[in-house]
């Protein structure tokens, strides 16, 4: 590695609302990084709990934004970043922990990775660390995002680098200067989704980025959101993915991929049904129909860049549903979402 004169400054950006029970063993681990150009900023969400003492006293020298009211996981982020110092980004989510070589893995990839406009971290389950909880993310033809190797054994291909589609917000680096120029996070999506959505809005506009593995991350899994299927989490990923849809996927990416699309829709009704969500679902449709004007507006303004990335773009999402589909071989056929299972025989 070159001087560490040479290295950047990265500024870690943490959102955080009522997360006091997580938020001191995650920064007391970057207290901990032997990487030291960094800087670290909690960004509180209006807590009505000890985030604030706790902050102020396990990492003093944090910078600590007080917001008035809860932004979510995308305002959150946008506020840190437009605070911060670095030309790289960092995203942590609040119920993570981080090895001490956390950072410096990172600072090694940027380095090796000049044409980088993103990273992925190997996120791992902290109470099982043989568990996959995201090894980089996929997009899929059938317009959801997938966290690749979720809930599935660790295995040797997830301790390989490679290219990646998008990153995860639980634990990911951006360069500043790409999130500046493509707008960052849609804090209209507020939390569940924001990833995939800016990961979609990178690829069009050509930026590519690698999955890390030995950037190791250790996550507790929706450690303050309630869980995949509680009432907020069942009516934003409901409204999200319906937005994402209407906003960043070009129209005829929808004219080919509709039945995998509708399959996906109807799997997803389903899943709600079954885990007595119908009332939050509901709310997040009409949500959805609420924004969707914005959300088509804002088409007009993406096309210029669907139309100079040609069939590149395409051509992304194609890798990158190859890459998720190897996690549903026949020898794992045990293993991932059901859904996937047949969407990946059907398709």
């Amino acid at each position: 590695m070159n001087s560490i004169t040479n290295f950047p400054l990265i500024s870690v950006v943490i959102p955080n609302h009522n997360g006091s029970g997580f938020l001191e063993s995650c920064l007391r681990s970057l207290q901990s990084q032997t990487y030291r150009k960094m800087e670290i900023i909690v960004v509180d969400n209006a807590s009505r709990d000890d985030s604030i003492k706790i902050a102020r006293s396990t990492a003093p020298g944090t910078i600590l934004l007080q917001k008035d009211r809860n932004f979510g996981f995308a305002g959150a982020v946008n506020a840190g970043i437009q605070c911060s110092s670095g030309d790289w980004i960092a995203v942590l989510n609040n119920d993570t922990e981080v090895p001490p070589d956390w950072l410096a893995e990172c600072a090694r990839a940027i380095q090796e990775h000049p044409d980088a406009a993103f990273f992925a971290c190997r996120i791992l389950d902290i109470a099982d660390r043989s568990r996959i909880y995201s090894a980089g993310d996929c997009y899929l033809r059938a317009g959801i995002g997938y966290r690749r190797g979720q809930e599935q054994q660790d295995r040797p291909e997830f301790s390989r680098e490679c290219r990646i589609f998008s990153a995860s917000g639980c634990a990911a680096l951006y360069r500043r200067k790409v999130l500046e120029r493509t707008g960052g996070f849609d804090e209209r999506f507020f939390a569940y989704l924001e990833d995939v959505e800016l990961g979609l809005r990178l690829q069009a506009a050509g930026f590519s980025g690698y999955y890390l593995p030995r950037a190791e991350v250790y996550h507790h899994g929706a450690g303050t959101s309630g869980g995949e299927f509680s009432r907020l989490a069942v009516r934003l990923r409901t409204r999200n993915s319906l937005l994402l849809l209407l906003k960043t996927v070009p129209g005829k990416f929808l004219l080919r991929c509709w039945p995998m699309i509708i399959l996906a829709q109807l799997s997803w009704i389903l899943r709600t049904i079954a885990h007595g969500r119908m009332g939050s679902y509901l709310r997040g449709l009409a949500s959805a129909f609420r924004l969707a004007p914005a959300m088509i507006k804002e088409r007009a303004r993406l096309r210029p860049v669907w139309r100079s990335s040609g069939e590149s773009f395409w051509q992304e999402i194609l890798n990158s549903e190859s890459l998720a589909r190897r996690d549903f071989i026949p020898a794992r056929a045990g293993s991932g979402s059901l859904f996937l299972r047949w969407y990946f025989r059907l398709f």
